[in-house]
This record gives structure tokens, sequence and C-alpha cells, in this order.
């Protein structure tokens, strides 16, 4: 069972990772106690936690904020996930049962469904299940749980990413080389398809980092 300050950092990690708490915002122990309905004491521990794991950046003199990183950064992160996505794809084409095969084509029309239909929350949803199914269909629990960590600081990015204009039906496309590729069990098509699909590109970096004011 979880403890209070366990929860209370899944519930700000949450907040941050859905964009309610966006990069740079001011993390205030009083004001998060009282919203939270609990002590400093736990939310102290759970804004600690949050920071070891670089969602959260802590300052003497200035307190806890929304970890704010560079547009360098941002690249950089992208490109790991890239790397990361893109073992996970190769893995997933090459030893994924059928099973969970399957269930990266189910997740593949449902995304597909969503962006045809125009429904902006219900796409990024989608597209995530997608991306979740690739990586349990590889199989290895240590490479889930390092794009887990990479992807939750580049959730407010990704989702900048994913909105841009034009950027759905060219995300389709990529969609359907990934999917494609694991189904025939192609490794390689598989990894290069979802790095090039994931890989941020220096014009994109650029747009977002005036956008978001990096």
């Amino acid at each position: 069972m979880k403890t209070l300050s366990e929860k209370l950092r899944d519930r700000i990690e949450t907040e941050i990772v859905e964009g309610l708490l966006k990069p740079g915002d001011k993390l205030d122990e009083v004001a998060l106690a009282a919203r939270l309905r609990a002590s400093r004491t736990p939310v102290r521990e759970a804004l600690r936690a949050l920071a070891a794991v670089g969602l959260v950046n802590i300052r003497p003199r200035i307190g806890a904020t929304v970890d704010r990183p560079t547009v360098s950064q941002v690249i950089e992160l992208f490109e790991v996930v890239a790397e990361l996505e893109g073992v996970a794809a190769r893995l997933a084409a090459e030893r994924g049962e059928d099973d969970a095969l399957a269930a990266v084509a189910a997740a593949h029309d449902a995304c597909t469904s969503a962006a045809r239909l125009g429904a902006a929350d219900a796409y990024y949803a989608a597209n995530a299940l997608l991306h979740r199914a690739i990586w349990e269909a590889a199989g290895n629990r240590t490479l889930v749980g390092q794009i887990l960590a990479a992807d939750k600081r580049l959730a407010p990015y990704r989702r900048y990413i994913t909105f841009r204009p034009g950027r759905t039906q060219t995300a389709l496309a990529e969609h359907e080389a990934i999917a494609s590729a694991i189904q025939a069990r192609k490794g390689e098509a598989a990894a290069q398809a979802m790095r090039a699909h994931v890989r941020i590109l220096g014009e994109d970096a650029l747009t977002m980092a005036r956008n978001l004011r990096l």
C-alpha cells in the first residue's frame, strides 16, 4: 500500500505530465499542502522524489519548480527516447507474442480512427496507447521502465509536437510504417521507422521553443 507521500508524488506527477502544472511553475509547499489537503512534510517528500527523476528542480532560496529544460535538453531527450523506442519496436517485431502483436494492431486501428474523426484528445490518448502496446510487445521490463522515465519528462513537449499543424496526417503514415514492419516481423525496419517517428527535427524544436518560451 502506498504511503501518503507516494500518493502525493503520483498526483503531482500526473499534473505535470498532463500539463496542468507547466514547466517553470513554482511548487510552493504551503499552497500544495492546502490544495492537496496534506501536511507539508509528505508534500516535501513527494517533491524530493520527483526531483530525483528530473520532473522537479529544488534550489536553495528558490524552492521547487517544475523542470524547465533548455531547447538543447529537450532535443537530447527526444533523441534518447527515439533510440529506446526504436529498440522496443525491433524487439516487438522479432520476438513479440502473437497476442501482443494483435494488441499493437488494435491500438493502431484505434489511433487511426481517432485521427480521422478529428478528436484531438482521443487521438492523443490513442497515440499513447499505441506506443505503450509496442513497448509491452517488446517483452523487456527494464526497457519499458527506461522509456517511461524519459517520456514523463517529455510529456508537455510531446503534446505540443503531436498537435502542431499538419502533424497528425504525417504521423498516421509513420504509424502505418511502424505497425506494418512489426506485423511483418521486420525488426530493423520497425526500429528505423520508430526512430524517424519520435526524433524531433530542428525546425520543430525552434518553433516549439518560441511558442513555449524555452
